[in-house]
């Protein structure tokens, strides 16, 4: 007894080493339990055998038999008790705890539950007494693997969405902790989607102001066929109308207002990208390189991110020089992000435009739209997607966009 609860103090309570100390205290129980048994038989054997001994020496050997006896007694019912009270505090502790608790042995059994658990899954009433964690996972709906980790499950039985985290108990089986995630999560992508709908004053202002250049120079040039009915005008005001049309639809491909979220292997979107740009590479003689692409699984917008990897590709063959230029690409996944890189050894940028090539109508070419690169930043901040850029002239740019990765299996 002594000993168990020595041991308890020194290196805490949990139910592999109260299980632990049982087995002592079992353990000396048997040792002690053979000892009296020897001595009673001995106590037998001097009977049968009619050997002489006087009525005081039996007494005396009955009395230290049954005084035996009675300390084991004794000392089984205070282990007893004492572990009892060890259960029932763990047990009262594990209540205390408002996110479901349950313990799974070796073989997939449950040996306990907390009254959260019991409340959340209505463990024990209508027949729903989950014995196995097999039979819980099929009733519930929350599918996981029961190896050590932290899973985000979504169950469509339960309508819930749960992070359920496994942990190794030290001697065998699994502690498991269930957390309600779904009134935070519901939350969250209200967050994105409103985020997603809402432009701000300044982006307003400067979208504006890029679409008041191209509306005067329309007016004009049909001011001016007007006034002189010379063809000309009307070219120029096609021209200007064709631009202005472009940088209409740049904006529409900016705010693609109720495009979902959706999960995407980046690797394959790139070379499904790539593929379409395949006769552009060949018509301008630029190598396309891939370098490595690790398979990764992305939840974003899917249209949107074909039009970034549209934009960045198409800047990499515009900053190429034809014939000596290449364009390397790489998908690189890690445990928690993916990493996509796209560079060029084209003309580079100089440190005064870098600045600026984020901003809307910002531009280097002399016909571009200023709004291929705002696409790709805005893209990447309501996709929770960190952008990275750099370039040197005479020795290209590259680009890293760097993803939060999902689980791949379904």
């Amino acid at each position: 007894m002594g000993a168990g609860v020595l041991f308890s103090l020194f290196y805490g309570f949990s139910l592999e080493r109260i299980s632990l100390v049982i087995l002592l205290a079992v353990a000396s129980v048997i040792t002690v339990y053979l000892t009296l048994v020897r001595q009673l038989e001995r106590l037998i054997r001097l009977v049968r055998t009619g050997e002489k001994k006087s009525i005081g020496e039996l007494e005396g050997q009955f009395n230290e038999i049954y005084g035996f006896y009675r300390n084991l007694s004794l000392q089984i019912e205070e282990e007893r008790n004492y572990y009892e009270k060890l259960y029932r505090d763990y047990s009262e502790l594990l209540n205390t705890l408002d996110i479901p608790i349950v313990s799974v042995d070796e073989k997939g059994n449950f040996d306990l539950v907390n009254d959260a658990f019991i409340r959340s899954f209505s463990y024990g009433s209508q027949g729903g007494r989950y014995l196995r964690i097999d039979r819980f996972t099929r009733r519930t709906g929350l599918i996981f693997p029961l190896q050590e980790g932290q899973y985000e499950v979504y169950s469509r039985k339960l309508g819930k969405r749960y992070l359920v985290s496994v942990t190794h108990k030290k001697k065998s089986g699994f502690l498991l902790t269930l957390t309600d995630k779904t009134s935070q999560w519901k939350t969250k992508q209200l967050l994105e989607k409103t985020r997603r709908y809402a432009v701000d004053a300044q982006t307003v202002a400067d979208l504006a102001h890029g679409l008041k250049q191209p509306l005067a120079n329309v007016k004009l040039a049909l001011d001016l066929y007007k006034r002189t009915n010379r063809p000309e005008y009307m070219e120029t005001l096609s021209k200007e109308l064709n631009s202005f049309q472009s940088r209409i639809g740049g904006i529409l491909q900016i705010f693609r207002y109720g495009e979902e979220f959706d999960r995407v292997d980046l690797s394959e979107q790139l070379m499904k990208v790539a593929s379409f740009m395949s006769s552009i590479f060949s018509e301008k003689k630029i190598q396309f390189k891939v370098v490595s692409l690790d398979k990764g699984i992305v939840l974003i917008q899917r249209g949107r991110l074909e039009n970034v990897l549209k934009n960045l590709l198409m800047n990499a063959v515009e900053a190429s020089i034809p014939g000596e230029s290449s364009i390397i690409s790489k998908v690189r996944a890690s445990k928690e992000v993916v990493t996509l890189i796209i560079a060029d050894t084209g003309k580079g940028i100089d440190s005064a435009a870098l600045q600026n090539v984020f901003k809307p109508f910002f531009s280097t070419k002399s016909e571009g739209s200023g709004l291929g690169l705002y696409l790709v930043y805005n893209f990447c901040e309501e996709n929770d997607v960190r952008l990275k850029m750099r370039s040197a002239p005479g020795r290209g740019t590259v680009f890293v966009l760097t993803f939060r990765r999902q689980r791949d299996e379904e």
